[in-house]
């Protein structure tokens, strides 16, 4: 009897330590709660951070697919920062892995907007067919030359893909019109 008390507290106790641990790190696998992105606008910066449930902590993030709109980059731990140059529509994948190396995935669509005009310190790539406005002391860079813009209402035609910079020294009115053919 007593060998049998024993083997059955050996059980008891080997039992409680699987139910124990079996807990440990949560009890699920890592999931992505962040369903959607917000919308931004190119040349503004912009910041959101993504989040997780599950799994065992520290977490770590990364682009599983697709690209984040140029000039925005994710963290390892979750945040989407930067300031977008490009204006439009971008589909992305992300992944987040836990420390148990359990991996989850969630795909977003991030549209760019582009501004109505640009302020001092703020630079974009402008698509065909796009026009913005901008102070006098731009710069629009192409690939085979560089324009300032140097008048008042004036309007600059330019190709696609050109950069358009204005520097924070600016002061005037955004009120010159740039438009990639």
């Amino acid at each position: 009897m007593k060998n049998l008390r024993r083997h059955f507290t050996g059980i008891l106790m080997v039992g409680a330590l699987v139910l124990a641990f079996s807990g440990c790190g949560g009890s699920n696998n890592p999931s992505i709660t962040s369903t959607t992105i917000p919308d931004a606008k190119a040349g503004t910066p912009y910041s959101v951070t993504l989040t997780e449930t599950g799994g065992l902590s520290p977490y770590s993030w990364s682009v599983s697919s697709g690209a984040l709109p140029a000039g925005l980059t994710l963290s390892s731990n979750g945040i989407v920062s930067g300031t977008p140059s490009t204006s439009g529509s971008t589909t992305f994948s992300v992944a987040l892995v836990d420390s148990n190396g359990f991996t989850a995935t969630q795909s977003f669509t991030m549209i760019v907007d582009l501004p109505s005009s640009l302020g001092p310190g703020m630079s974009i790539v402008l698509t065909s067919g796009q026009s913005i406005l901008v102070p006098s002391g731009t710069t629009v860079t192409t690939t085979s030359n560089m324009v300032t813009v140097n008048g008042d209402n004036d309007t600059i035609k330019t190709t696609g893909g050109a950069s358009i910079s204005v520097p924070t020294t600016a002061t005037g009115t955004a009120d010159n019109s740039v438009t990639a053919q």
